[in-house]
């Protein structure tokens, strides 16, 4: 059986969406959680398993995967079946430039506007910060609107894109919802609620 090492908090962003995916999948696993607050990823049976000490990792036998793009394409290949993947080599490029998207542009400037508007202590929030990256997220969700006014899918059918760009945007409905409003659009939501009214994305958030 696959085993997933991810956070105390299943629905965290990175670990969502390889639960998603492995729901899409219908593959059973077993799930491993670390509680990052007291330090179980730098312990030495996890850093075996991932030496750079980060979460989320998937195990399957002897092979061991960190990184959670990775392991989305993983889940994608290993089960063809759930369709997680385009049928061609540019549809499947597609998906990767979507989900290399989703982690670098929407996921990065979501990090940072929430880290100096929420998370961190006030006397480390730098606004220039915020402000750079509210910019960066509002272009980015211009991209994506731009994308999902013409087409239902990101990746021409859905795929790990569709789900590698949903849970980024679920975190900022939930924890930024003024950002997201001030810069959604109506072809992003329209899309959004296909992806979360999925069986697999509820099975996923149900922990």
């Amino acid at each position: 059986m696959l085993k997933l090492f991810g956070g105390t908090n299943r629905i965290a962003i990175s670990t969502l969406k390889i639960r998603v995916a492995l729901a899409e999948a219908g593959a059973p696993y077993e799930y491993i959680p670390l509680d990052l607050t007291k330090g179980q990823q730098r312990e030495p049976a996890f850093l075996a398993i991932n030496p750079h000490g980060k979460i989320p990792v998937l195990v399957d036998g002897d092979f061991a995967l960190p990184e959670s793009d990775a392991i989305l394409w993983y889940v994608a290949e290993s089960f063809p079946a759930a369709h997680l993947l385009g049928p061609t080599v540019r549809d499947r490029a597609r998906a990767l430039e979507w989900c290399d998207f989703a982690s670098t542009g929407l996921y990065a400037a979501y990090y940072d506007l929430h880290a100096h508007v929420l998370s961190l202590p006030e006397e480390k929030r730098i606004p220039a910060v915020a402000e750079g990256a509210r910019q960066r997220l509002v272009r980015g969700l211009k991209v994506l609107e731009r994308a999902l006014s013409e087409r239902p899918w990101l990746a021409g059918s859905y795929s790990i894109a569709d789900i590698a760009n949903a849970v980024v945007l679920r975190g900022l409905k939930e924890r930024l919802p003024g950002e997201y409003h001030a810069a959604g659009s109506a072809g992003t939501e329209s899309w959004f609620g296909r992806v979360t009214s999925r069986g697999a994305w509820q099975e996923a958030l149900k922990g």
